[in-house]
């Protein structure tokens, strides 16, 4: 008995080394690339994480406001901007470059974790080799390598997936209200980690397995299930939500993301974007909206056939009884969301509908549903493939034969699918680093640099202690800053003594008469004033405040994303309803396990 657990361990030591080998294998381009800068969308993103760890580091504030760029924007309320993640404690350590790539690292081993942890404890898979391959059908698929290589940081929550399913099914398969939570937790991560959109798409798979599971358990807890993490992770993540909706609702916002109609995949670009292992950036098809990006997924032709195989063997094992509830429920989800990725051809498209409903249409590019289609496929491919052990019942020979094929074939997709990651991180480093507390002034408007252009210019300019005024951001606000003024100026207030940070500006003041001192930003609701209300000028769409006749002394602009404290006031409520039902199952029926019984011996 000994020697079997030994050799058991040396077993899952061997697999656990495999996922991380995997995982260094597959980011090592951005490994070696150093303190390199990246392209594309790399420059707007990284530029994020750098003002959020600036506005702690170098000034000991909350990153509310973001001066650096745009002539002054949101920053907390961005839905794009990450407030929680390994990046900020890395970067104390390495250069925020550093930190970024290593995070990517960290968040492919966590993919595998889950993809392992979702396929033994719920598929109840035991054969090594499958293990690996089915976790590396998600984890290394293609599409999540190419929105890394562009810079799509906010995808990275693709990654908390598995662990999403994971306690999802485990609280649909006890009962138990603990998973539930769970679930929130992981929901309420990816939001906080700027992943609104990733989130949303999830939440949707989510639904939609939600309702196939209540309909094939003849059952309402599932359902139940689905509206206790929602609750919970809307609440948990309130801090971010509530000044994120201020925000988008704000009509002062011009969205100014370059979103085009009838955005359909054809049966050529889906072909390609799943099966052609030779595959890059700049490829154009007959119809493509976008870059190919925004479409590529690669996972070979076993992976594609693997889904398609074993879509076809549970539509035709009497899907529609009790103990296959789950399998029928994986199987058209899986169909749903890959209807979603081809996109608008129809009136009645899924993603067709699902746009028309309120608030939903800001969530565009219906190819992105291909990130959450993969990994209901993979899960959905383990609940066909688990036999009752767990294990792949052959024999020995065939058995080996079927090891060598599944590692190879993780293998194979590892090599395919990093080459993108090889070209992105080209650009030099950046030549300024921050340092702590030492509250430098506030940056120069820079009216003449383009911040869609290469060589990373925003991180540049801002590192020099410039803030681009023609920057590359998806949300701008309304309003014209003027570079030849500082943060703040009038022209009838003698100012003095200006103290600058991101939140707050404070100056000294002496007026003989009423006078306008004016916030050379763009303005936003959060913004107040010391000596009053603040008002808008209608010639530049900047704020100012009146100070009155004879004032003198100290005043200041400062800033707090509404909604913040509203945000708090729900957290907290998520974590008192949290522990509350921690111990608590809604219990009652019979028990419905996610796996059928095991089959009798033949």
């Amino acid at each position: 008995m000994k020697r079997v657990g030994e050799s058991l361990s040396r077993g899952d030591l061997a697999l656990w080394s495999g996922y991380v080998a995997l995982a260094l294998y597959f980011t090592w381009p951005l490994l070696v690339s150093g303190a390199n800068l990246g392209i594309s969308d790399w420059d707007p993103l990284f530029l994020f994480h750098a003002n959020v760890f600036r506005s702690v580091y170098e000034y000991g504030q909350l990153p509310f406001w973001n001066p650096w760029s745009c002539g002054g924007n949101a920053l907390w309320q961005n839905p794009q901007v990450s407030l929680v993640s390994p990046v900020y404690p890395l970067a104390l350590v390495v250069p925020l470059a550093v930190a970024m790539k290593l995070n990517v690292l960290l968040h492919y081993v966590l993919g595998f974790a889950g993809m392992h942890m979702l396929l033994t404890r719920v598929f109840r898979i035991t054969f090594r080799p499958a293990l690996l391959f089915l976790a590396s059908l998600f984890v290394l698929a293609g599409g999540a390598a190419f929105h890394i290589t562009v810079g799509h940081v906010t995808f990275l929550p693709y990654f908390y997936l598995p662990w999403l399913l994971l306690f999802f099914l485990r609280a649909i398969e006890t009962g138990a209200l603990r998973f539930a939570v769970a679930s929130a937790i992981v929901l309420a991560l990816g939001l906080y980690a700027g992943g609104i959109l990733m989130t949303f798409m999830t939440g949707v798979a989510l639904g939609c397995l939600s309702a196939l599971a209540a309909a094939g358990r003849r059952d309402w807890r599932p359902l139940a299930m689905l509206a206790v993490t929602g609750m919970l992770a809307g609440l948990l993540a309130a801090p971010k939500l509530v000044p994120v909706a201020y925000f988008v609702t704000d009509h002062r916002l011009v969205d100014v993301r370059n979103v085009l109609p009838h955005d359909i995949m054809s049966m050529p670009m889906l072909l390609d974007a799943f099966l052609d292992p030779f595959q890059y950036l700049r490829e154009v098809f007959r119809g493509q909206n976008y870059g190919w990006h925004e479409y590529a997924n690669y996972i070979g032709s076993f992976g594609a056939l693997l889904i398609a195989g074993a879509f076809i063997a549970i539509l035709v094992d009497r899907p529609w009884r009790r103990e296959h509830w789950l399998g029928m429920s994986l199987a058209l989800t899986t169909l749903v969301l890959l209807l979603f990725t081809i996109g608008e051809f129809g009136p009645y498209a899924p993603y067709e509908l699902l746009r028309r409903l309120p608030i939903v249409g800001q969530f565009r590019v219906p190819s992105r549903y291909t990130l959450v289609f993969i990994g209901f496929a993979t899960a959905m491919v383990a609940w066909v493939v688990r036999g009752p052990s767990g294990a792949i019942s052959v024999g020995v020979a065939l058995r080996r034969f079927t090891a060598i094929v599944l590692v190879l074939g993780a293998c194979f997709l590892a090599y395919r699918n990093r080459i993108p990651l090889e070209v992105a991180f080209t650009l030099r480093p950046l030549d300024g680093t921050f340092h702590f507390l030492s509250r430098p002034p506030a940056p120069v408007i820079d009216p003449a640099t383009d911040g869609f252009g290469p060589d990373s210019p925003m991180m540049r300019a801002t590192m020099a202690g410039r803030a681009v005024l023609r920057c590359n951001d998806s949300f701008l606000l309304f309003g014209e800053v003027r570079p030849d003024r500082p943060v703040v100026f009038s022209d009838t207030v003698r100012l003095f003594n200006v103290r600058f940070s991101p939140n707050r500006v404070e100056f000294g003041a002496v007026t003989r008469d009423e006078g306008r001192v004016y916030l050379n930003e763009r303005y936003v609701r959060g913004w107040r004033g010391s000596a009053g209300d603040l008002a808008i000028d209608p010639a530049t769409g900047l704020a100012y405040m009146t100070l009155p006749v004879g004032a003198a002394g100290t005043f200041a602009f400062s800033f707090v994303p509404p909604g913040l404290w509203t945000g708090f006031i729900l957290l907290a409520a998520g974590l008192a309803l949290s522990v509350l039902l921690w111990r608590r199952s809604l219990g009652g029926g019979p028990a419905r396990t996610v796996l059928p019984p095991a089959a009798p011996p033949s």
